[in-house]
């Protein structure tokens, strides 16, 4: 009698974890999908390109008085000689400052556009998680395994989210 008992204790546990249903997504394919993200991407470019162009501005202004100073550099008196080459170490601390605040303004520009797409996300899967009574839904792209049992809810969350 003990054993019976024991074996159906056993079983018990198994019994609950057969009635789970787990699914995956690829949230690579979803977001490289998604007009949203196709929109941030050109918003990021086009931030790019302009902060590249203000480096150049200031690249080109640097260089000219660099040739300048450098062409002149002997017949200058001292007093000339000393404030542009501070001219200069101002012209080269400005850039670097540049340089640094505009990648820093660059990464929050990412993640304020980010944002709103990660949720839209969110949002799909745990409509679908609910839809489908899905115990958990995985993102595939992380995942070194997946099981023939999982379900794969990619189609399912693009669906959820208009895309094709």
């Amino acid at each position: 009698m003990k054993k019976i008992v024991l074996f159906a204790l056993l079983l018990l546990p198994a019994g609950a974890f057969a009635q789970e249903k787990i699914a995956y997504f690829n949230s690579a394919e979803i977001i490289s999908t998604m007009p949203e993200y196709i929109q941030m991407q050109d918003s990021i470019q086009k931030t790019i390109t302009a902060i590249k162009a203000e480096i150049a501005t200031m690249e080109d202004e640097y260089s000219k008085k660099y040739e300048a100073f450098m062409k002149e550099g002997e017949t200058l008196i001292e007093s000339i000689k000393i404030r542009r080459m501070q001219e200069l170490r101002d012209l080269e601390q400005r850039a670097a400052t540049y340089n640094e605040s505009s990648q820093q303004q660059l990464q929050e520009l990412s993640r304020a556009l980010q944002a709103p797409i990660y949720q839209k996300i969110n949002d799909a899967i745990k409509a679908v998680g609910a839809e489908n009574n899905f115990t958990y839904i995985l993102d595939g792209t992380t995942l070194s395994y997946v099981g023939p049992n999982a379900t794969d809810a990619t189609p399912l969350v693009k669906t959820k989210l208009g895309l094709k």
